[in-house]
């Protein structure tokens, strides 16, 4: 079902049940062709956050550096006014980016070059195969159906093509870069694809991560598709663990210094929800022990100060960690996946905030998580346990960034979100803010 990745946790029958219908549709003699999207389908990058590799640049972006403000909230912005100039995200390319950072920045010709070439180098440093997707991918060609890849992505399509070659995708028939066709929309992709597959549309089996353009816009031009949701909405949507720590730096969740607990959260997300796995009932790690230690243990063998810490459970909680089987099996895959894609390189920003996975697992552990502890600790303990735990405050799933403004200190303050004053109000705004678009 995968190639060998070296871990020692292995998909669940839940996960594979999903992966062998998905490999099933790929057998059918009513597949012709297939056509796989390239982001989150069939490569991942190990970020939980959309500012993490622009944390990377901030050193060398120091050297033209001409404010007061950093390359990431830069970066940001003028990623967002390129895509209101666009319209529709695939017409969004780098260079135009960058050339609304160096108006916003004041960079040189020169340094806007250099922030070009490196962020392109880090995007093919940091990008490898969702194995999930790779799995797919290779039967495709086993069963030697035609295979179309399309990237809407943001990246020229020399780098867009030194990744696949990267992460073994170098033997598909065709790639269509998106943002290449003229005039495209967010719909373009399917044309470009079905022209490519040398078959018709209903024997174009397409695989990509979006309901609306990867699942309904198939099978409204007559062709089948399935649907491989991202890594990191499994992670989100499978537990409160995201949340509570979103809720907790609720404005400054996006600086360097919570680098190492994004990358730590970004890797969780690829490690359990690589292949495909639904929400368990009262348990935020699926009932997996492996899960549990990879980011339990995991990350709090990152952040010595959070084994200090923490209130009477804590110290049998570390205790049980060091003691379970499968447990020991996830901490161990941690530590390789973790010196696999970052190395040393994480060590100087620090480990701000990888401890509150502890936390949330001492104040918040739900029953069926908890379970897994049963064998290391005293009826007595579970009891005190159980009688403590609490709901979490967490931040509703949302695919929004938050903005760090007064403003928005302030009204969370007076008219917290979810009030009926607050949404009033925010109506209000919203319909001011569309009359001045």
């Amino acid at each position: 079902m995968y190639s060998d990745n070296g871990f020692k946790r292995r998909p669940s029958a839940e996960q594979s049940a999903v992966f062998d219908k998905m490999a099933a549709e790929i057998r059918s003699t009513r597949c012709g062709a297939v056509s796989f999207k390239m982001q989150d389908v069939l490569v991942i990058t190990p970020f939980s956050e959309e500012c993490d590799l622009f944390l990377f640049m901030e050193k060398e972006y120091s050297l033209f550096k001409t404010g007061k403000k950093s390359f990431t909230e830069l970066r940001l912005a003028a990623q967002e006014a390129a895509l209101r100039k666009c319209e529709v995200y695939p017409r969004v390319t780098l260079d135009l980016i960058y050339d609304i950072f160096a108006k916003l920045s004041g960079i040189s010709p020169e340094g806007r070059d250099r922030m070009i070439r490196l962020e392109c180098e880090l995007i093919e440093h940091f990008s490898f195969p969702r194995e999930c997707g790779k799995s797919l991918f290779r039967l495709a060609k086993a069963e030697k159906k035609r295979t179309v890849i399309i990237s809407e992505s943001i990246y020229p399509a020399e780098t867009v093509r030194s990744i696949l070659e990267n992460c073994g995708y170098g033997s598909y028939d065709e790639l269509v870069v998106v943002s290449e066709i003229k005039n495209c929309t967010a719909e373009s992709w399917y044309e470009a694809a079905l022209s490519k597959s040398g078959t018709s549309a209903g024997k174009l089996l397409h695989i990509g991560g979006s309901v609306a353009f990867d699942v309904e816009l198939p099978i409204i031009k007559g062709s089948k598709s399935l649907l491989l949701v991202p890594t990191m909405q499994l992670m989100e949507k499978s537990g409160r663990i995201l949340g509570y720590i979103r809720k907790k730096h609720l404005y400054d969740y996006d600086s360097s210094k919570y680098l190492a607990l994004h990358c730590v959260l970004g890797l969780y997300a690829a490690y359990a929800f690589d292949f495909p796995q639904n929400k368990k009932a009262l348990s935020d790690f699926c009932g997996d022990g492996c899960m549990l230690g990879f980011l339990g243990a995991g990350a709090a063998a990152l952040d010595e100060k959070a084994l200090a810490g923490g209130g009477k459970m804590r110290p049998l909680i570390i205790d049980a960690l060091k003691r379970d089987e499968k447990i020991l099996d996830g901490l161990d895959d941690f530590r390789k996946m973790l010196d696999d894609h970052f190395g040393c390189s994480l060590e100087k920003y620090g480990c701000e905030g990888c401890g509150e996975i502890l936390d949330f697992l001492e104040e918040c552990c739900a029953s069926a998580d908890r379970e897994l502890f049963r064998p290391y600790l005293s009826t007595d303990s579970l009891k005190k346990w159980s009688a403590s735990v609490k709901e979490p405050e967490i931040l509703p799933f949302s695919g929004k960034k938050q903005k760090d403004n007064a403003l928005n200190r302030i009204a969370d303050k007076m008219f917290p979100p979810g009030t009926k004053v607050r949404n009033i109000t925010e109506g209000i705004l919203a319909k001011g803010h569309k009359k001045q678009r």
